[in-house]
């Protein structure tokens, strides 16, 4: 095949360069489908202390564990005190469309005691501060009272917020500077925005419309996936968007929230003669960690053949009305697919169920009917809506003497 040493050398040097840029290629295309969190928000205050930092989860399982969380400074010049998220299993298997707010300090200006953390994260939501024990360390924060260390210290000039990994990788970033500089260009990758301006005292930097993951990773600098303002402050809540009523970033959030049922399926059986119980068995949703308990399903029992689908934020109770529909059951593990129905039916009548999965319990802090975007998360599908007939008895003839 080869006539010269000079050929086999000149082979292994293509060879080793296509290899190269396949391995490249799959770098790249691994990091675009294994994006597990976001930086959706940030906020200048006119003091560190009232500074925050909005993440979102964009993947089941998601571990946090190791990760860290650091700002630049004021020219994109020079990257500050990483803050690292401790080895404390609360940041391991955390469940997609998960909110968390940073606060960049343990105390407000305006208080003398420590801020109230929110470390419930079975309804998708988590506000906590950057200094909290055992669940972060490091960061140069500074000494108290006024804690004004370089760490997580927005600038009004630039900054950037960046995630990375327990090796140090890129995760994503969202800065801002008129134009980008020195070390958000460094970052070699396209999981990050820059927002091309100057970010004012008690201005926010935000995704938007953030309507899709594509939006948050674009690798752009200007003002095409990112805005900024002072009256649109939406803190743990889906980013504003000029585009309403459409509510582009609040669809998005409640699309990660919503729990996956592929082809969901039903079945229901009447098993006993006194038509007083009703079987029903239905197929597993999607559940990457069943044994936290955070899906379950909803079942619902009408004489009519429409369902409407329940609200996302609501937490219905058994005998609640969806529609016409009553809400007869709420299972809290998605590994139980069965329910036994026990009702007096009546005669002459059609009975019709539907089962909706749900992730998250209610919302910790504000309950039902906060905002669709937080709380409680159906999954819109169902499965099949399944019926029963209780048939009019046939009466006996009455026989004279």
């Amino acid at each position: 095949m080869f006539t010269s040493n000079l050929e086999i050398k000149k082979y292994n040097c293509q060879f080793l360069k296509k290899t190269a840029i396949i391995i490249v290629f799959f770098c790249l295309t691994h990091v675009s489908f294994s994006q597990n969190v976001v930086v959706s928000e940030y906020f200048n205050g006119t003091d560190t202390r009232d500074e925050w930092t909005e993440l979102l989860v964009i993947n089941d399982n998601t571990d946090l564990r190791g990760n860290s969380i650091r700002d630049n400074n004021s020219s994109q010049t020079g990257w500050q005190t990483e803050v690292v998220f401790s080895n404390n299993n609360f940041w391991n298997n955390l469940r997609a469309g998960t909110i968390i707010v940073i606060w960049h300090r343990i105390r407000s200006t305006a208080s003398t005691t420590n801020r109230i953390v929110d470390t419930i994260k079975s309804d998708g939501y988590i506000e906590v501060h950057a200094q909290l024990s055992g669940y972060f360390s490091g960061g140069d924060f500074g000494s108290a009272p006024t804690w004004s260390g370089a760490s997580l210290s927005i600038s009004a000039s630039a900054d950037i917020v960046q995630i990375r990994d327990n090796s140090n990788n890129h995760i994503h970033a969202l800065g801002h500077k008129y134009t980008d500089s020195t070390d958000f260009i460094g970052i070699i990758s396209s999981n990050k925005l820059n927002h091309a301006s100057s970010l004012a005292s008690g201005e926010n930097v935000y995704v938007c419309p953030g309507s899709n993951l594509s939006e948050y990773i674009g690798g752009y600098s200007g003002t095409t996936w990112t805005s900024k303002g002072n009256t649109n402050i939406t803190q743990g809540l889906p980013n504003y968007s000029p585009f309403s009523p459409s509510f582009p970033n609040r669809n998005y959030w409640r699309s990660l929230r919503q729990p996956i049922y592929n082809s969901p399926t039903l079945n229901t059986i009447v098993t006993n003669t006194g038509f007083t119980q009703a079987n029903l068995t239905w197929n597993a949703c999607t559940d990457v960690y069943p044994s936290d308990s955070t899906i379950g399903y909803i079942i619902l029992r009408d004489t009519i053949n429409t369902f409407i689908n329940p609200s996302d934020s609501i937490v219905y109770a058994a005998g609640d009305s969806i529609g016409t529909a009553t809400v007869i059951a709420n299972i809290n593990f998605s590994s139980t697919l069965t329910y036994t129905d026990n009702y007096a039916f009546a005669c002459g009548k059609t009975y019709y169920y539907k089962i909706y999965a749900f992730r998250f319990r209610n919302d910790n802090i504000n309950g039902n009917s906060y905002n669709a975007a937080r709380g409680r998360a159906y999954n819109e599908i169902g499965t099949n809506i399944q019926s029963i007939l209780k048939t009019i008895p046939i009466s006996q003839p009455i026989i004279a003497n």
